[in-house]
């Protein structure tokens, strides 16, 4: 993929929104074996940011679907854009992969999803 500068400046950003995701993920489906959530972000024309995600470096296989449809809820909340169908957009993509964040953070994380109205 080519570099993407204004994805590249904001993928800060975006690796942490993609951390609190990945916290709801966890607090959704315990148990499962460790995983890292990455995504593709992309920009599109008149929409805005597109994260695509998808689980990779799993210690274990298991089924990723359910992990990838939280993630997706909890994405449209963050205001991300989740269904680009008939979309043009106009980067290549930036790969950005979900941020460490402190115990804390994770709890805050699921506390801003619940009051959001995402269901248990």
């Amino acid at each position: 993929m080519t570099w993407d500068p204004k994805l590249a400046m904001m993928r800060t950003e975006l690796s942490r929104d993609l951390g609190q995701v990945k916290a709801w993920c966890e607090h959704k489906h315990p148990g499962r074996p460790r995983y890292t959530l990455v995504a593709v972000a992309k920009f599109y024309e008149a929409m805005g940011v597109s994260l695509e995600v998808g689980v990779a470096e799993t210690e274990h296989p298991f089924d990723e679907d359910s992990i990838i449809r939280t993630a997706v809820k909890g994405l449209g909340v963050l205001g991300y854009f989740t269904s680009t169908s008939g979309a043009k957009w106009t980067s290549p993509g930036t790969i950005v992969f979900a941020a460490d964040l402190s115990a804390h953070e994770s709890l805050a994380a699921v506390r801003y999803f619940r009051e959001m109205g995402l269901s248990e």
